[in-house]
């Protein structure tokens, strides 16, 4: 047993006022008071102790250099395997204990999902899209509801924890322009109920208001980007879906922090400033936002980039002390670990990390399932 003593600690809902935290093995066994009998006390110093990070949307198979076919078309599934064990190993070293991937080629990102030493990790395997769709080139095409159905029963079979759906075209695939629709709405009225039937959420990745629209009449459990892409190239955020975002209760994973100085792709370049406003609205009337910085696709999205977030989050009107919740309980919430992540809390997974500066960039110590790593 140890007990953690810091200067500040943040239990993933509020700062406490006396700052300890006891893990037992692998779990949390509580939070302040007395040093348990027996119990070895480390005490941490200038610090501020919070639950390990959580990324909602990363891609661990991507390098970020090239565009996504040349990052993996020309590697095995034991490379990419490999490669994706590295980028989440970058990843916990920064406190970042868990990670939804949202996407890979193979499913080869599940087979990291029960190693100590990595972040947990949400795998969802290829994710689904048109012949020639966003990303088809991961392996996840599907033609009509049939072969939809099938692939989220795969994916259910194969121990994936999320099924993640391209509902429109994206910014780095040419193929389907990033405001277009790929899917129909009863083809995303299958994936749902199929998914929910065997328990499992849906991420959807949402550029187009048509398909952020048809995502919410569906009833998806997450979106992603959610950008409001318009035929005109520029985003075009609608006041209206946003309070429907907002009324249903779903929350958005928005694409979030990168490196200072970096250049996001030109599309997105031209039109953040208004995207950040969208975000913001959906937040000032109480939307759910977290963080998923979609680490990978490109050069400022590094596997450890998810810190740089607060300066978004901050941007879209979150208190500090909101934005810490943006990537930990909230965080856990929204992908469905609630339970057992993203707080520091009696009987919660001991993922811990430590750092020296607010900007959550020092980092000081990162323990995973107990152990100091």
């Amino acid at each position: 047993m140890i007990a953690l003593r810091a200067a500040r600690v943040f239990d993933g809902e509020a700062f406490v006022d006396d700052p300890m935290v006891v893990i037992d093995g692998a779990t949390i066994a509580g939070v302040g008071g007395e040093v348990p009998d027996g119990a070895e006390l480390v005490d941490l110093g200038d610090v501020t102790l919070l639950p390990g990070l959580i990324d909602a949307h990363q891609h661990l198979i991507f390098t970020g250099v090239g565009t996504l076919e040349e990052q993996v078309s020309p590697f095995s599934d034991d490379e990419l395997r490999e490669r994706a064990r590295a980028n989440a190993k970058r990843a916990l070293a920064a406190g970042i204990t868990t990670i939804r991937d949202l996407g890979d080629r193979g499913y080869v990102t599940l087979a990291l999902g029960d190693d100590p030493a990595l972040p947990t990790i949400l795998a969802a395997g290829p994710p689904l899209t048109v012949e020639g769709g966003h990303c088809w080139f991961l392996g996840g095409e599907c033609r009509g509801t049939d072969e939809l159905a099938a692939a989220v029963r795969e994916r259910k079979e194969r121990g994936c924890a999320v099924v993640k759906i391209m509902v429109t075209g994206g910014a780095l695939t040419p193929t389907y322009p990033i405001w277009k629709s790929q899917f129909t709405a009863a083809e995303l009225r299958t994936v749902v109920d199929a998914a929910h039937a065997v328990g499992l959420p849906v991420a959807a990745h949402c550029h187009g208001t048509g398909g952020i629209a048809a995502a919410v009449e569906v009833g998806v459990d997450t979106i992603e980007h959610c950008t409001f892409f318009t035929e005109s190239g520029k985003s075009e955020p609608d006041e209206s879906l946003l309070k429907a975002i907002a009324a249903a209760g779903i929350p958005v994973s928005a694409t979030l922090g990168r490196l200072p100085g970096g250049e996001p792709p030109p599309v997105i370049k031209a039109n953040f400033d208004t995207m950040l406003s969208g975000a913001r609205f959906l937040f000032e009337h109480g939307g759910t936002i977290v963080a998923g910085t979609d680490a990978g696709v490109g050069p400022p999205k590094p596997h450890d980039v998810l810190p740089h977030a607060l300066v978004d989050l901050a941007d879209i009107g979150m208190t500090r002390q909101q934005a810490l919740r943006a990537l930990t309980a909230e965080a856990a919430r929204v992908i469905g670990v609630g339970d057992r992540k993203g707080r520091l809390a009696r009987g919660y997974d001991a993922d811990l990390a430590a750092f020296g500066d607010d900007a959550l960039l020092d980092v000081r110590g990162v323990w995973r399932a107990g152990v100091r790593v």
